[in-house]
Parts: structure tokens; C-alpha cells; sequence
């Protein structure tokens, strides 16, 4: 989905989308130091608001309260500008209705990275939303394919972050992102 030059220019803010493990927090941590803008990780910001980590949420309360926490945080970093936001791998859906608060002032990166790379980096975390007992490389690649329309449809940019590293993925979204919104 293309932007006009105008609504490129008025992108405050970077939203990085994509899988689990594709590379979110790391690249926007690094990515947010880049452009010296406050970073946010949606999941992080939900467990610091409910006082617990995402899988016991989920399990306490359930998908609607979790989403419901979502969708809270997003209309709320939709308010600020120069930031970072990482979103939780789940937040693409085919209406994109969850991130559309975030669209306005949003440069979408979709960060991408083949299912054997993702269940790497995954398998090394347990405060992970998916049960690790449902997480093989087979599932992984059902999701990525199920999902990947969702993601592109939001992106602006789309970075493999299983081909580079992650200091030379920051650098890219940073360079394409000034080049196209007109930021020095």
C-alpha cells in the first residue's frame, strides 16, 4: 500500500510489524538509538500496564482482555510522535482495524526472516505469547503464510532481518526512512 509524498513527509513515528522473532525489539531498540526517538514495544508497555508478563495474562484473562489491552496502548503511542513502536507479531489482521490509529504518523516496516531463523530465536525466549509446545518450524511457516498479506498491506518498507544484521537493519529503516519522509 503506497503513501503520496505528503503523507510520507508527515510519518512521526516508526511501527515495526512482522512474526514473532523476526526481529522487532532488537532492530527497534537499535533503530530508536539510530534517530535518538523513544522506543516502545507494545507487548512490554501491555505488561507493564497489567503487572504481568503476556502469557500469564492470556491465560488469567484471556485473548479478549489482551487485545483489549492492545488496542489501549496503540490508540494511546498513536497520540505521540518520534518514536519506535514495536507491535506485537499478532497485531496484523486483514482489516488492519488494530493499527489504523497508528497509520497517520506511522512509517510501517514489516521485518521479515524465514521460519528456520524465527524458531531459532524464539526457542531461546519463554515469555513468548504462543505456547512453545505449538512452535515448529512447519506451524511457524503456516503463520508466516497466513499472515504475510496482512503484514505487506501495512508496510512500507520490508526488511529480511535473516539476511543482515541487526545494527545493519537499523541502519537501512533509518536511511529509507529519512530519505522518504524528508528527515535529517
Amino acid at each position: 500500500m503506497a503513501n503520496t509524498e505528503q503523507q510520507m513527509a508527515e510519518k512521526k513515528n516508526i511501527v515495526l510489524i512482522g512474526f514473532m522473532g523476526s526481529g522487532k525489539t532488537v532492530v527497534g531498540r537499535h533503530l530508536a538509538r539510530e534517530l535518538d526517538y523513544d522506543f516502545v514495544d507494545t507487548d512490554e508497555a501491555i505488561a507493564d500496564v497489567t503487572g504481568m508478563p503476556l502469557p500469564r495474562l492470556i491465560k488469567k484473562h484471556g485473548e479478549i482482555r489482551f487485545r483489549s489491552e492492545e488496542e489501549l496502548v496503540i490508540r494511546k503511542l498513536s497520540q505521540k510522535e518520534h518514536q519506535v513502536v514495536a507491535c506485537g507479531g499478532s497485531i496484523s489482521e486483514p482489516s488492519g482495524q488494530r493499527l489504523q490509529p497508528l497509520k497517520e504518523q506511522g512509517y510501517f516496516v514489516l521485518l521479515q526472516a524465514p521460519p528456520e531463523v524465527i524458531l531459532q530465536r524464539i526457542s531461546r525466549k519463554s515469555n513468548r505469547a504462543m505456547p512453545l509446545s505449538r512452535v515448529d518450524k512447519e506451524n511457524i511457516a503456516a503463520l508466516l503464510e497466513q499472515r504475510q498479506q496482512p503484514y505487506a498491506e501495512n508496510a512500507d518498507l520490508i526488511v529480511n532481518t535473516g539476511e543482515i544484521s541487526v545494527e545493519e537493519a537499523a541502519l537501512l529503516i533509518a536511511e529509507q526512512y529519512r530519505r522518504c519522509c524528508g528527515i535529517s
